[in-house]
This record gives structure tokens, C-alpha cells and sequence, in this order.
């Protein structure tokens, strides 16, 4: 265990330190849902309270713009393991004494950090334009974790697929399997103003739980029910993308 953890922890550093040597590559991780999160609050923002009576739209958006940034992230991991792969490190690293799982949870962890790093960057633009925040302090805490633990329980589907294919172009489906969840969750408007087939979707989308249990911190207050919700989803997400990775790393091993 003490090997594994080390290992990990030595691997999580390393696909940091490639981040810091080229910040170019998360600059979009960065705009992308800043943007998003500009044009919408500036589109709805103004009728929201009288569409669907949400008075702060700012805080009701913040958490899809987390999100979107932490499933930027999480959807590179796979695109960085493709280049150990055809650069010959991940066999490498295969042909050692090394943990196999660690191989590939470094790099997750890696992306479960920038995701907790960006989130802080998010918050600071949200509350800076007018968010509230219910919680408070703890509650942004809390919301920072569970945005790092989507990162990375999402950043598995990458890894598999990367393990699977070796190709980078496959590896950054990864990212792109996120949008229609997030597009088929109470994204825009609560989830009681849906047309019934919609509503009946996104009530069977792990994604509208995560949205639901985060607003709750900003907007509503503490509600353990919604945040016990939040937490299955994640959990959820990571049985099957931690299974997919082991189960395509242990392809990749034979």
C-alpha cells in the first residue's frame, strides 16, 4: 500500500508539472465555461425570476459552469496518456515494478487538482459579478470537493478509452460524451419546468443530481438530501469509469 501510494503520488506530480510547463494547453478549460457562464447569465439572467422564479441566476449557474471546466479537464487525461503511450514511457513504466492502477490514478489525481484550482478561479468570477452563496465558506469547500471528485471520477472515460485505443483523436471523445448530459439536466431552467419526456431524461441522468446537489450550496442552503444525491451520482460515475479503466488496463498489460 505504501509503495502504491508513493508511486501515485510521484506520477500526480509529474502530469503537474507538465501542466505548469505548458498552461497554453488549459487555457480553454478555463474560457470555455467562463464564457458560457457570461453569455447565459447575460441571456436569462434578466428573466429568470419571472420564467421560473429563480432570483439568482448567478448562483443557479455557477454550478454547470464548474462542471463544464472540471469535465474539460477530466477529458484530457486520456489525450496526455496517449502521448506516454506512443512515446513508449507507459510501457515503460509497465515493464517495472510499478502498481499498475497507480499508472493511471496519478494522472486522474493530476486532474482532480486542476479541477479544484480552476473551480476557485470560477467561484471568484461568480461571486465578483453578484452570486450569492448560502453556505458560505464551508459550503464553497464543500462545493471545490465535489467538483474535483467529478474530475476525477469523469477523467476514468478518458483513461479507458486511451488505454483501449492508444489514439489520441479517441481519447478526446471522452470530453465530448459529457455535453449531451450535461444539455439533458435542468441546465438552464429547474427540472419542474421541462416538457414531461425531457423531465423524464434528465430524471435519469446522474449529471442532473450533481447540478441539483451543488445548487443547493449556493442558492438554497444546506439540504443533505440533495447533497446525499450529488454524492451517489459521483460515486456512481466512478464505479463505472474506475471498472472501464482497470478493466482496459488490464488489457493493455497482456
Amino acid at each position: 500500500m505504501t509503495r502504491f501510494i508513493t508511486t501515485t503520488w510521484l506520477l500526480m506530480a509529474r502530469a503537474l508539472r507538465e501542466a505548469r510547463r505548458q498552461p497554453a494547453n488549459d487555457l480553454g478549460n478555463a474560457f470555455i465555461p467562463l464564457f458560457f457562464y457570461a453569455v447565459t447569465v447575460g441571456a436569462v439572467g434578466g428573466v429568470a425570476r419571472e420564467a421560473f422564479g429563480v432570483d439568482d441566476y448567478k448562483g443557479f449557474q455557477l454550478p454547470v459552469a464548474l462542471l463544464q471546466g472540471a469535465a474539460g479537464i477530466a477529458g484530457g487525461a486520456g489525450l496526455a496518456l496517449t502521448q506516454d503511450i506512443q512515446s513508449g514511457y507507459f510501457e515503460k513504466l509497465m515493464l517495472t515494478s510499478t502498481p499498475r492502477f497507480a499508472i493511471v490514478l496519478g494522472r486522474m489525481l493530476a486532474d482532480a487538482v486542476k479541477a479544484f484550482g480552476l473551480s476557485i478561479l470560477i467561484i471568484a468570477m461568480a461571486l465578483a459579478v453578484g452570486s450569492g452563496f448560502e453556505t458560505g465558506p464551508v459550503g464553497m469547500l464543500v462545493l471545490l470537493a465535489g467538483t474535483a471528485a467529478f474530475a476525477l471520477a469523469y477523467s476514468g472515460i478518458g483513461v479507458a478509452i486511451a488505454l483501449k485505443t492508444g489514439s489520441p483523436q479517441a481519447a478526446q471523445a471522452g470530453f465530448l460524451i459529457f455535453f449531451p448530459l450535461l444539455f439533458l439536466a435542468p441546465t438552464f431552467a429547474p427540472i419542474e419546468v421541462f416538457a414531461t419526456w425531457l423531465e423524464v431524461i434528465a430524471r435519469a441522468n446522474p449529471v442532473t443530481y450533481l447540478i441539483e446537489g451543488q445548487r443547493s450550496l449556493i442558492t438554497a442552503g444546506w439540504e443533505p438530501a440533495a447533497l446525499a444525491k450529488g454524492a451517489a451520482a459521483i460515486a456512481g460515475i466512478a464505479a463505472l469509469t474506475f471498472t472501464l479503466t482497470g478493466l482496459a488496463l488490464r488489457g493493455r498489460s497482456r
